[in-house]
């Protein structure tokens, strides 16, 4: 029973050695083939500032039928008349007109502040007053008095 034992563990241990023996391997760096990957990240140009021109809007008229737009130029006409201790009949909008805004500063960030870099849209509303014009930055909900 001992030489069969023996017998058993010799083939088994030539089976083993004979699947690692004679065996190579060599490492081969792939070959340079043509592919589609890019070599560099393309660039984004940054996107052009909207131009914003202004045309005067007659005071015997509504600078536009928007409820929104309403809202807003009247809360706008709120600060001014506090701001520039000037009655209400002393205030002409001077434009009113869609805009999208980079951020949720409206186009009038305060040092300091952070804010959703997304595109906002809203208004510009510039009022005038005594001969001098006032510039509203509004999004959908509120206007804010920018000073430039």
């Amino acid at each position: 029973m001992k030489n069969f034992s023996a017998l058993i563990f010799l083939l088994a241990a030539a089976m083993f050695l004979n699947g690692c023996l004679g065996v190579t391997q060599e490492f081969a760096p792939p070959t340079a083939a043509s592919t589609n990957v890019p070599t560099a990240l393309p660039t984004l140009a940054p996107s052009p500032v909207p131009t914003i021109t202004r045309s005067a809007t007659p005071t015997n008229q509504s600078p536009a039928s928007d409820p929104t737009l309403e809202k807003l130029i009247e809360d706008a006409k709120q600060d001014l008349m506090q701001r520039a201790q000037v009655s209400a009949d002393a205030i002409t909008v001077v434009s009113a007109e869609p805009v999208e805004w980079r951020d949720t500063s409206l186009g009038c960030p305060i040092e300091g502040m952070m804010y959703a870099q997304v595109i906002t849209p809203g208004y510009l509303i510039v009022l005038e007053a005594n001969g001098q014009e006032y510039e509203y930055h509004a999004s959908q909900t509120h206007a804010v008095f920018c000073e430039k």
